[in-house]
Order: C-alpha cells, then sequence, then structure tokens
C-alpha cells in the first residue's frame, strides 16, 4: 500500500488507492484489504490520516521522515 500510495504523488484518498491496486494487481484481491492496511501504516508511522470535511471523504498521506 505505501508503494501504491507513493506512485500516486504522497497523498491519495482510499478510493483512489484501491483503484490502483486493482490496476497493477487485477489477479490479486489486495485492493479488498486498502483500510486495512492503510490503517496498520498509520499506527506504525508510515502514513496520515486528513479528513476533508468538505468533500467528506479521507485523505491518506505518506508521513515525511524526520
Amino acid at each position: 500500500m505505501l508503494k501504491i500510495l507513493k506512485e500516486l504523488g504522497g497523498e491519495a484518498t482510499s478510493g483512489e488507492i484501491r483503484r490502483r491496486a486493482k490496476e497493477k494487481f487485477p489477479d490479486r484481491s489486495l485492493y479488498q484489504y486498502v483500510s486495512d492496511r492503510l490503517r496498520k501504516l498509520e499506527k506504525n508511522g508510515y502514513v496520515i490520516r486528513i479528513y476533508d470535511s468538505e468533500k467528506r471523504e479521507t485523505i491518506w498521506k505518506v508521513k515525511e521522515k524526520k
């Protein structure tokens, strides 16, 4: 998931990540686990979750290294 998020410019919605995963790996079920994987990446400090209240969607962003 982190690699896909980086390919999408380091910032994307769950839906965009899911579509890219399905395009990149059409014969795999990876796209079905996007939310779970992103939450684990967030827990481990690799990504941050930003809620856009105007668009009512969650944007995931790669966390910059210190």
